[in-house]
C-alpha cells in the first residue's frame, strides 16, 4: 500500500515538472519571436541625405510628368478647336468659338515617408519607387511645338499691331476731317493809312493770325526762352577749309613749294583743337544765340633725308597757338559769328638749330583780332563771308582782313557723301594777296562729328608761322574731325 502511494506521488511530481518545463519553453519561444533576428542600425547622415535626395528626385519627376500631361491635354484641346473652326469655315457656317475647357492642373501629393528599415547595404542600392508611366514627348516634338507656339504668338502680335495702326490712322483722319479751319485774320480799318516797311519795294505785308488764347479778359502769355548749358551741335558750324579753324586734322603734303622751290621732303601739319558751345539761349524756333570757347594748336613737322648723316629725320618746324571767344547768332536761315581771338606763332627748336638762327626776328604773327562772319545754306552749298580788324598798333601789324568761301555737301542717306569747297583769305599784312585753300573728298558718318577725307591743295601766303610773307603752295591728303 505504501509502495503504491509512493508511485502515485512520483507520477504526480513528474507531471508537475513536465507542465512547468512546457510553460517555460513556451514563454522562451514567445520572447524569441518578439525580439528581432538582427540588431537595428541607425542611418548615417550621408545615407539619410542620399535617401532624402532620392525622395526629392521622385517627387520632382512626378511633378514634371504631371505638368507635361497637363500641357499635352491643353495643346490637344486647342488643336481640336482649330480643326473644328477650319471645318466650319469650309462648310460656310458661322460657328461661335467654343471655350476650350481648362484642364485642372494635376495635384501632386507629396510622397508619404516610409518607415526606416534596417540598412545593411549602401544607400545607392535602395530600390527607387517608380512613378506611373506617362507618355513623355521627345525632344524633337517639343522643339516643333515650341516653334509652332512662337509662330502663332508672332502672327497674333502682328495682327494686333496692324489692327491698332489702322484704328489709329482712321481716328487721325476723322479728327483731321472734323478739325475746324482757322479763319483768316480780319484787318480793321483805321482812320489813317498804315505804312508797312518795304511797301515801296513792292513787298506785300503779311498778317500773323491772332493767337486763340487771347480772348476777352485774358492776358497774353509769354513764352519763356529755353536755356542750355554745354549744348550739342553748333549754330555756326566751323569752317572746315580754314587752315586756322579750331578743329582736329592731320595732313601729309608730299608736294610743298616755297618761293617756287620744291621741298625735298614732306611737310606734315597737325592741328589739335575744338570749338565747344557752353551756353545757348533759344527764344523761339529759328532764333538762338550761344557763347563758344575754342582752343587750338597748329603744328608743322618736316620729314626729310639727312644727306650728311645719311638717315631719315622728322623734326618740328613751327607751332601756333590760338584761343577764341565766340558769340553765334541764328535768325532762321541766317547765321552770324562774332569772334575775338588771340594767335601767336613760335618756331620749333629743331628748325632754329638746323637753320642756325641766332638773332630774334620780327614776329607780326602775335596779335588779337575781331571779325564778323555771315553764313547761309543755299541748295546744298554753304556760302560764307566776313571781315576783321586787328586789335594792335598799325606799327606791329596792318589791321584789315577778309574771308569768303563755299562748301558743298551732297545730300545722301548713306554713310558716305561727296563734299568739296574752297576757302579764300586776304590780309592787309600780305598786301591782300589771296590765300586759296581747296579740297574735294568724302565725308563718313551720320552725326555732327563726321570724318572727312580730302584731296587738298593750297596757294598763297603761308597761313601759319611768322614767315607768312613767303609764297607757298602744296598738294596732299588730309583727315579732318570736329570732336564736338
Amino acid at each position: 500500500m505504501r509502495h503504491t502511494s509512493r508511485i502515485i506521488h512520483l507520477n504526480f511530481m513528474r507531471k508537475t515538472l513536465s507542465v512547468l518545463l512546457l510553460s517555460l519553453l513556451a514563454g522562451t519561444l514567445a520572447v524569441a519571436q518578439q525580439a528581432p533576428t538582427t540588431p537595428t542600425r541607425t542611418l548615417t547622415p550621408a545615407e539619410q541625405k542620399q535617401k532624402d535626395k532620392i525622395d526629392r528626385e521622385i517627387q520632382r519627376e512626378r511633378q514634371i510628368r504631371a505638368e507635361w500631361a497637363q500641357k499635352q491635354r491643353e495643346y490637344e484641346a486647342k488643336q481640336a478647336e482649330k480643326e473644328r473652326q477650319k471645318q466650319a469655315k469650309k462648310t460656310g457656317k458661322d460657328v461661335q468659338p467654343q471655350e476650350v475647357p481648362q484642364a485642372k492642373p494635376a495635384v501632386v501629393t507629396p510622397a508619404t515617408p516610409t518607415p526606416v528599415a534596417p540598412v545593411t547595404t549602401p544607400a545607392a542600392s535602395q530600390p527607387v519607387e517608380t512613378a506611373p508611366a506617362v507618355a513623355e514627348p521627345s525632344r524633337k516634338e517639343l522643339r516643333e511645338k515650341r516653334r509652332q507656339e512662337e509662330k502663332e504668338a508672332k502672327a497674333a502680335k502682328e495682327a494686333q499691331e496692324k489692327t491698332a495702326k489702322e484704328a489709329r490712322e482712321t481716328k487721325e483722319k476723322a479728327e483731321k476731317a472734323d478739325r475746324p479751319t482757322t479763319p483768316a485774320p480780319t484787318v480793321l480799318p483805321t482812320e489813317k493809312p498804315v505804312k508797312f516797311p518795304g511797301a515801296k519795294r513792292g513787298k506785300i505785308p503779311t498778317f500773323q493770325p491772332v493767337d486763340s488764347t487771347l480772348e476777352a479778359g485774358n492776358e497774353p502769355t509769354s513764352v519763356r526762352p529755353r536755356r542750355e548749358f554745354l549744348p550739342k551741335g553748333h549754330l555756326f558750324d566751323p569752317i572746315l577749309l580754314d587752315p586756322l579753324e579750331a578743329q582736329t586734322y592731320g595732313s601729309v603734303l608730299p608736294g610743298y613749294w616755297t618761293e617756287g622751290q620744291k621741298y625735298k621732303g614732306s611737310i606734315v601739319p597737325f592741328a589739335f583743337g575744338f570749338a565747344k558751345p557752353f551756353y545757348r539761349r533759344t527764344t523761339s524756333p529759328g532764333r538762338s544765340e550761344e557763347w563758344v570757347l575754342d582752343l587750338a594748336s597748329f603744328t608743322q613737322f618736316e620729314a626729310y633725308h639727312d644727306d650728311v648723316q645719311n638717315k631719315a629725320r622728322r623734326q618740328i618746324m613751327n607751332n601756333d597757338y590760338k584761343i577764341s571767344i565766340i558769340y553765334n547768332i541764328r535768325r532762321g536761315e541766317n547765321n552770324y559769328r562774332i569772334r575775338v581771338y588771340h594767335l601767336s606763332s613760335h618756331l620749333g627748336d629743331d628748325y632754329i638749330y638746323r637753320n642756325k638762327l641766332t638773332a630774334p626776328s620780327p614776329n607780326s604773327v602775335n596779335y588779337e583780332l575781331l571779325d564778323i562772319t555771315y553764313s547761309r545754306n543755299v541748295s546744298n552749298w554753304r556760302l560764307y563771308g566776313g571781315a576783321g580788324v586787328v586789335l594792335r598798333k598799325t606799327e606791329e601789324r596792318k589791321p584789315l582782313s577778309a574771308q569768303l568761301g563755299a562748301f558743298y555737301k551732297k545730300p545722301s542717306a548713306k554713310a558716305a557723301r561727296l563734299v568739296g569747297g574752297v576757302d579764300i583769305k586776304f590780309w592787309q599784312q600780305t598786301d591782300f594777296r589771296p590765300g586759296i585753300h581747296g579740297g574735294v573728298g568724302i565725308e563718313l558718318g551720320r552725326t555732327q562729328n563726321n570724318l572727312t577725307f580730302l584731296l587738298e591743295g593750297y596757294s598763297g601766303f603761308r597761313p601759319y608761322s611768322q614767315f607768312e610773307d613767303q609764297q607757298t603752295s602744296w598738294i596732299g591728303v588730309g583727315l579732318y574731325l570736329n570732336p564736338f
